[in-house]
């Protein structure tokens, strides 16, 4: 395929994801190498097709309907495409997981992650995004939902974790997730072992 042909596929591919959604080059390696992608997508971004929300991070344009101006990328979707950009694993940690979980209602101004890769810190639209490093074993052994109950759990402490919070995070997880979790978290700390187990027992009761 010549260089019009990457870039018709491309715009055709961009065009219809939709407003909002933050992408970075390597998710079209299919198209071709990423050099080539992120020149094609420099000069959609030169034409206001795409917006370039930082260094490698791009996201088609959105418009509030009520303020009339442009919607600011979301920290976590910008995270995570940081994150395949770097070819990283990464989960909420801190603040970011307990309000993934429902377990606060605050919009944190920093986003924190645990990463296999290095500690980092970005500045989206007034946002401070954080990659804090962790052994690349504690990571990768785990599903994202494990990783999240895991880190929620840490960042509420051994001596908060009561049945209630635990009633919050179990109503979070289906069976299956819960069942998931706990098969995943054989290694972990005794006691947010404990607490898993107690979930469990909780949701195996009789009614």
């Amino acid at each position: 395929m010549n260089s019009k042909g990457y870039k018709r596929e491309l715009e055709g591919r961009i065009s219809i994801i939709p407003e909002g959604v933050v992408f970075v080059a390597s998710d079209f390696s299919d198209i071709a190498g990423v050099r080539t992608i992120r020149e094609l997508i420099r000069r959609m971004v030169d034409k206001g097709d795409v917006v370039r929300v930082m260094p490698g991070v791009y996201m088609r344009p959105k418009i509030s309907k009520l303020l009339k101006e442009s919607v600011p990328a979301s920290p976590e979707d910008v995270a995570y495409a940081i994150a395949r950009m770097n070819n990283w694993t990464i989960a909420p940690s801190g603040n970011t997981a307990l309000n993934k979980l429902g377990l606060s209602t605050q919009v944190p101004v920093v986003w924190s992650y645990v990463s296999d890769g290095p500690y980092s810190e970005k500045q989206v639209d007034g946002a401070t995004i954080k990659f804090k490093h962790i052994a690349n074993r504690n990571i990768t052994s785990m599903s994202p939902i494990a990783l999240l109950v895991v880190q929620a759990l840490k960042a509420i402490g051994k001596d908060n974790v009561d049945n209630a919070i635990l009633g919050k995070i179990s109503k979070w997880l289906n069976d299956k997730d819960l069942a998931l979790v706990l098969n995943e978290t054989e290694r972990a700390t005794v006691w947010i072992r404990d607490a898993i187990r107690r979930m469990v027992q909780d949701r195996e009761k009789p009614c």
